[in-house]
């Protein structure tokens, strides 16, 4: 089996370390972290987001772990910040929103910021900063408590803000970053309660989902798991709930579910739903995301036809697109995934990186000029930073389980 290149290695420690930095730039001295500008500045017309605060301690956290720098300062700060800023004292939860001062500026509590506040609070725990403890034990017991749905294994999708009333919709949005952020708990913990909730979702999101979608796998529920294809089919460039299939989301189920096999018990290891669907999803979103227009780079979604939808070229799902070829290329040796990984690699070299202001352009047009149909500014460096340290890890399951100095 090939080797990465020892140059192209030295490349991803350098650009990892580059955004790094872009992410100081965050840092707000009164509490939390603010949302950037293409310039890496905090715009202050934007409120502090719940799962923006939670992807910085992850940033901050990993590169502590990795040596990197001493981040327990960074990670303390964003710990602090969702234990006062976000946490609702009265009814529980923490605040979708909230301005400078701490006043909720939102009336829903999410699954999303929930699952994010999970793996902030795992990465916390591991870098050992105060109140991290806290935190997690709160999270998981918040996720038990109203967004765990033992009925369909799957994850609810948001409350108001008493937790009174539960939003009918359901999303595999939410749930795949509750793959994602209970692989990591498990990894840290040891605990098998996270890791079988993990895998239950990817079954059901994967083997029955996208299976009986063709593999295009639906983004939007009603309350009973019933697929809702036309959702958002008037406002399909949602940041969060777009219309038709999510090019980037087949790419990032794809690695999830190959890497959640890695710490499965033997009786359970290597189910063959797992390989053949992180296959029929990344060959989807290669064909039907890449290039489908004429110009370098993956559109943002497409329809039922696999026909484009919203052609912006968003960084993020160029980020997925490398850690899914590269994960997919170390667990099956295929070199057409090693090709797919350097070639896509090279699409973010020339176009994505931002070589003025450093970080990476959240959006791009067909003809790669920078646009704000959906992202402004540069708000964080969460996949970008992974795409870059995942091929320089050992290959488990959760980035805070392989982080080691290197």
């Amino acid at each position: 089996m090939r080797t990465l290149d020892a140059g192209h290695k030295d490349f991803l420690l350098a650009e990892a370390k580059s955004l790094l930095n872009f992410a100081y730039g965050s840092v707000i001295d009164s509490g939390g972290f603010g949302y950037l500008n293409t310039e890496g500045k905090v715009d202050s017309s934007k409120p502090l987001e719940c799962y923006l605060q939670a992807r910085k301690i992850q940033v901050f956290g990993l590169s502590h772990q990795m040596g990197f720098i001493d981040g327990k300062q960074q990670v303390q700060h964003g710990v602090n910040s969702l234990n006062t800023l976000f946490r609702d004292k009265e009814n529980g939860g923490f605040f979708n929103a909230v301005d400078i001062k701490g006043n909720p500026l939102s009336d829903r509590k999410h699954a999303y910021d929930h699952m994010f506040v999970l793996l902030a609070a795992t990465t916390a725990k591991e870098v050992g900063v105060d109140g991290a403890e806290e935190l997690f034990t709160y999270a998981e017991e918040l996720i038990e408590k109203y967004f765990w749905d033992p009925n369909f294994e799957m994850m609810s999708n948001d409350w108001n803000q008493s937790f009174t009333e539960l939003n009918p919709y359901r999303g595999i949005n939410a749930n795949m970053h509750a793959v994602e952020a209970l692989t990591a708990a498990f990894e840290a913990t040891g605990r098998t309660i996270f890791k079988d909730r993990a895998y239950a979702i990817c079954m059901r999101a994967v083997d029955d989902f996208a299976r009986n979608s063709q593999w295009m796998l639906p983004e939007h529920f009603d309350a009973v798991w019933n697929v809702e294809r036309d959702f958002n089919i008037d406002n399909p460039a949602d940041p969060f709930r777009p219309f038709g299939v999510t090019i980037g989301h087949l790419f990032e189920w794809s690695r999830l579910i190959l890497q959640i096999d890695l710490c499965m018990p033997d009786d359970k290891k290597g189910a063959s739903w797992i390989v053949e669907g992180a296959r029929a999803m990344y060959k989807i979103g290669k064909e039907s995301g890449w290039a489908v227009d004429g110009g370098p780079g993956f559109v943002y979604t497409i329809d039922w036809q696999k026909k484009p939808v919203v052609t912006s070229r968003m960084q993020w799902v160029a980020a997925e697109a490398v850690m899914a070829a590269f994960t997919l290329w170390k667990v099956t040796g295929e070199d057409q995934y090693l090709e797919d990984y350097y070639s896509w690699w090279q699409y973010i070299q020339d176009h994505v990186i931002d070589k003025k202001f450093g970080s990476w352009h959240h959006e791009l047009n067909a003809a790669q000029e920078v646009t704000t149909i959906t992202w402004s500014g540069k708000p964080d460096v969460y996949h970008a930073f992974n795409a870059c340290i995942l091929p320089l890890l050992p290959f488990k399951a959760s980035f805070i389980g392989s982080a080691e100095k290197i």
